[in-house]
């Protein structure tokens, strides 16, 4: 087991997925130069899929679905202590060689990057831009339950929110990014923390990556891409949509609703760092 920086492990959590995914992220794993170290955690309601995972994995069967940031929790855990990073990965992604060794590359040039979030494509190449401001109710309240057609008249706040005026094909700093591919500081993690186990699913990436945010910089890296299967099943099934509720309601709980001073500053700090004039939209690196 290598405890230089460089030495990379990697959680997956399983929850009944599909299959073809999962074989496409193993041929994405299996390509990595850097030899990482993966561990599936299944949540499923059995372990069947423990036959399709590689031998060069580590797979292990939760008994139940004890929910995404848990199952995330049990590796994170295991490997907190050594290494330099840890990648909070999906089942439904996949990437290209070379992809993962430039972000390492990118993260060693700068240190005080604690989350990193590359380039999102869906998988027919088009962009998934999947970083965003800190929240306000509002703006989950309008995502997702306003009709269009009203969007567009309130549509400015949550295209605020959504970081819409951003070009994603530029680096920068943004407070929230997706679960889907967390790349992970272990020195970050040590000091903050892993998920918060009160969120079964549905925020807990907006919470760690906020936590981050308090003392790292969190940045999205549009010169390293992956493919992402987005299934946004909140929009498409009730039981999801009561999760994606209930998880709302224990993270505004937990840092604020309409007041939240943490939360205004840090979107403040953000848009600032946009130029005013608009034109090129790059939050300024720093040293």
């Amino acid at each position: 087991m290598s405890s230089g920086k460089n030495h990379l492990t990697i959680s997956i959590v399983l929850y009944k997925n599909n299959l073809i995914h999962i074989r496409k992220l193993m041929h994405s794993l299996l390509g990595c130069g850097l030899c990482p170290e993966v561990y599936f955690v299944d949540n499923s309601p059995t372990n069947e899929l423990e036959s399709y995972i590689h031998s060069n994995f580590h797979y292990q069967w939760a008994g139940e679905n004890i929910g995404f940031g848990r199952a995330h929790n049990i590796i994170i855990d295991k490997v907190m202590n050594y290494g330099g990073y840890h990648i909070v990965m999906n089942a439904d992604v996949f990437f290209d060689k070379g992809v993962i060794e430039k972000i390492v590359e990118y993260m060693n040039q700068h240190d005080r990057i604690g989350l990193l979030l590359p380039r999102i494509l869906n998988p027919d190449g088009t962009p998934q831009p999947l970083f965003k401001l800190l929240p306000h109710p509002q703006d989950l309240f309008t995502r997702r339950f306003i009709p269009s057609l009203f969007k567009k008249i309130l549509g400015h706040n949550n295209q605020k929110y959504s970081m819409s005026f951003a070009d994603d094909k530029s680096t920068f700093d943004a407070p929230y990014l997706s679960g889907c591919f967390m790349f992970l500081r272990k020195e970050t993690l040590r000091e903050v923390g892993g998920f918060d186990p009160r969120f079964f699913l549905y925020c807990e990436d907006i919470d760690l990556s906020r936590r981050i945010r308090m003392t790292w910089r969190t940045t999205y890296y549009a010169d390293a891409s992956i493919y992402h299967y987005f299934y946004k099943g909140s929009y498409k099934e009730l039981r999801l949509l009561c999760l994606h509720i209930i998880s709302a309601v224990k993270y505004f709980n937990k840092h604020g609703w309409f007041i939240d001073s943490d939360r205004e500053r840090i979107n403040k700090e953000t848009l600032e760092g946009f130029t005013s004039k608009r034109k090129v939209n790059v939050l300024p690196i720093a040293k």
